[in-house]
């Protein structure tokens, strides 16, 4: 809704329209309706709403929903905080390839998170996160190759992952300049 060219940003419009289809069972406008909510785009922030809106699109199997449902229960917004219900949620997002869920399963078992701390299992989804492209999970594989936590420690492929986190940050930074119109 704000990412179109050549319409105007209005916030109250796109809650309308994604309530309508948010109330036809689409997970898309579940999801939307759960992110507006949460970011108070359009409507009062209201994290439980947020919540409420987020669980019907996760149950749907819709992989974005299931991954802001896992972040409001790790960080307790419009729930009680509680990492094995973000973990589970992480863990269905991840299952589907969804790399920023990928990257978050990684840090719940590289942190101990509502799951047994295993410091390989953290590198096996930073891994996945990181060979689809995530800044996140290449910064966070490059960590773990620098420190040897949970792979035998290497130089070069901290190097790697860190070189490749930067450049997709920077790439991010140029993007949103190339969008900046003087």
């Amino acid at each position: 809704y704000q990412h179109v060219l050549g319409v105007t940003q209005d916030y109250k419009k796109a809650f309308e329209w994604f309530t309508k289809a948010a109330e036809q069972g689409d997970a898309h406008g579940q999801f939307n309706l759960g992110y507006m909510y949460q970011n108070g785009n359009g409507v009062t922030k209201d994290y439980k709403k947020a919540v409420e809106w987020y669980t019907k699109s996760a149950e749907q199997g819709f992989a974005s929903g299931q991954f802001n449902l896992g972040t409001m229960y790790h960080n307790g917004y419009g729930v009680t905080k509680d990492d094995k219900k973000a973990v589970e949620w992480f863990t269905k997002a991840a299952e589907q390839g969804y790399a920023l869920g990928q990257c978050n399963l990684g840090l719940m078992y590289r942190f101990g998170r509502g799951v047994t701390k295993d410091l390989k299992k953290a590198v096996e989804w930073y891994t996945k996160s990181a060979e689809q492209g995530n800044a996140p999970g290449q910064y966070n594989l490059g960590y773990m190759y620098k420190n040897g936590y949970g792979v035998t420690q290497n130089r070069d492929q901290a190097v790697k992952w860190y070189t490749k986190a930067a450049e997709k940050r920077q790439q991010k930074a140029i993007e949103a300049l190339n969008g900046f119109r003087f």
